[in-house]
């Protein structure tokens, strides 16, 4: 059985952040706070297609990072909902205490 191509995803100075299976998503996150999840499909080394558009792994870097959007693998939105559940679990929780009924 063939093993999934890994697609890499790098900043604009070619520092790999992460990388990707095949077929798997990435979430961009907007400047102003808007996220959207995108399928990413391998091309080769250096191509891949995001959504519906095919980038060279540089110029998708460069385009995200001249737009103000940052960009991590979907299951990364997974874990900060869970953060801030936890956070939020915090700050809001109440305890409660009831007399007994004797």
């Amino acid at each position: 059985m063939e093993e999934k191509k890994r697609i890499r995803f790098i900043d604009s100075h070619y520092h790999t952040l992460f990388s990707i299976a095949d077929g798997d998503s990435i979430e961009i996150v907007y400047p102003d706070g808007k996220r959207e999840e995108r399928v990413c499909t391998y091309i080769d080394e250096y191509h891949t297609q995001v959504g519906a558009r095919v980038f060279h792994i540089c110029e998708f870097a460069e385009i995200m990072e001249a737009n103000g959007k940052s960009y991590c693998p979907a299951e990364c939105k997974e874990k900060e909902e869970r953060k801030e559940a936890v956070k939020g679990e915090k700050k809001t929780g109440t305890i409660r205490m009831e007399r007994s009924r004797r």
